[in-house]
């Protein structure tokens, strides 16, 4: 399998649109299923050049380990701690003042805004091509779908979850929508980036040309759309729309894969083209970590207790307490992708909240029935919104940052917000604390940012 990594070493959006931008003209792509690129193509111009570039497997390698590290979902070891107390990924998981080492690239933002780069590359020229209108369109819808997942990514891992009274003027990141590599900008709103994330995902479904379903789990189709049209607004707090979009996605596919038939959790792209749940395929695989002391870091209790002995979830991602996919390659590895039981559990969470208990249980069940060894069906009791929430917790752990982004939406609401806490390996000694609300639940900028770009403001910390 082709793997392609953009390291840079500027931060900020106008030195780093100068390098992804060579790295784009001179280098070509790498194509799923390492199918070999056109070398002789240097200015992507042709309608050919652009399919080429969605056909890049880049666009679903992406590493957001950092929004994990702040949930949680996951605990370091004292030695671990101990034997990088300054690395980003210590400094993320305390909630520490400074995350970012001086000099250290922000490896969450700069891929991101590759990405995000080649997509507005795509949107800027693909009108202007010979060839078939209806192959245009395509292009541009799933072009637009990519620029979604990205946006959505950076906005609830840099900004304040989405509030409509204070969306207007809550900071996100820098909203960028063409290739002009000379702007240095500033951070848009919450509200305009979801705007942007909205507007492109709706005409990307709208498109006659996007089938139901992409050829393959690379290229997004219909139903990948309509699931993150789902999950914006459900973090916009607009259920009824959320469930309409989860509805029509889940009519489009809603196959799940059974844990108990040979499941393992994947470690490549190849291994999520075989999961029939994969609307959308996004991958982590990050080396730096493992190679601190070759050891992968551990399930938090909260989590552990909530899986229990009996789901495969928990079995098929860890030894003992040790989170272990992608271990044997010296890496850690996690998946990302948008898949049918994340669209499933938005739907539950939105027919709970509109008191349908009923039905958001037949929808936990039916996922659940999919994920355990031995199946037995839960009642959701008096409070089935928080068996729903408790489901989601158990289905989308280390997914880029998704429980980290349910964190902060809940903590607005008193029945759910929690003071978050690290513990010593003895389990009783706290080490820091994040209380509902904190700052410290959004990202800050890497200095480097700050420096290339001084009109970047920095998140308080």
């Amino acid at each position: 399998m082709a793997r392609l990594y953009f390291q840079r070493n500027a931060a900020s959006y106008w030195m780093l649109g100068v390098l992804c931008l060579a790295q784009v003209l001179l280098q070509g792509c790498d194509k799923f299923f390492d199918v070999r690129p056109d070398t002789s193509v240097v200015n992507p111009t042709t309608l050919k050049d652009f399919q080429e570039m969605l056909n890049n497997d880049s666009l679903a390698l992406c590493n957001f380990m950092l929004a994990d590290f702040t949930s949680d979902d996951l605990r370091l070891e004292d030695a671990h701690v101990s034997a990088a107390p300054a690395s980003s990924y210590t400094q993320a998981w305390l909630w520490g003042a400074s995350v970012w080492r001086p000099g250290e690239d922000d490896f969450m933002y700069n891929t991101a805004y590759s990405r995000i780069l080649q997509m507005n590359i795509i949107l800027d020229r693909v009108g202007r091509t010979a060839g078939k209108e209806s192959d245009k369109e395509l292009v541009k819808a799933q072009a637009l779908i990519n620029r979604a997942w990205y946006y959505l990514q950076l906005a609830n891992s840099y900004g304040a979850d989405y509030r409509a009274p204070v969306a207007a003027t809550d900071l996100a990141v820098p909203l960028i929508l063409a290739p002009d590599a000379t702007v240095m900008p500033v951070r848009a709103t919450v509200k305009a980036v979801y705007d942007r994330v909205l507007e492109d995902l709706q005409a990307a479904v709208a498109s006659p040309s996007l089938p139901g379903m992409g050829q393959d789990v690379l290229h997004p189709g219909k139903a990948a759309g309509l699931a993150l049209l789902a999950r914006a607004y459900l973090y916009m707090g607009r259920y009824t729309e959320a469930q309409q979009a989860a509805e029509a996605s889940l009519a489009i596919h809603s196959q799940l894969h059974k844990y108990t038939q040979d499941f393992a959790a994947p470690t490549s792209l190849l291994d999520l083209s075989r999961n029939p749940e994969v609307l959308l395929a996004r991958m982590c695989i990050d080396y730096t970590f493992f190679g601190i002391r070759f050891t992968g870091f551990f399930i938090d209790p909260g989590l552990k207790a909530l899986l229990g002995d009996n789901d495969l979830r928990r079995t098929a991602h860890f030894s003992g307490d040790q989170y272990a996919v992608g271990n044997m390659t010296n890496s850690m590895t996690c998946d990302y992708s948008v898949g049918v039981a994340e669209v499933m559990l938005i739907r539950a969470e939105c027919l709970a909240r509109k008191n349908d208990g009923a039905g958001a249980m037949e929808i936990v069940n039916t996922v659940r029935k999919n994920r355990l060894a031995q199946y037995s069906p839960l009642d959701g009791g008096t409070n089935v919104l928080k068996t729903v929430l408790e489901e989601r917790r158990r289905e989308l752990f280390y997914r880029g940052g998704l429980r980290l982004f349910d964190l902060k939406r809940l903590n607005r609401d008193n029945a759910f917000a929690q003071t978050v806490q690290r513990t010593k390996d003895d389990g009783i000694t706290v080490q820091a604390s994040l209380v509902p609300n904190s700052p410290r639940y959004l990202l800050p900028f890497s200095p480097v940012i700050i420096a290339n770009n001084p009109a970047i403001i920095q998140n308080p910390r």
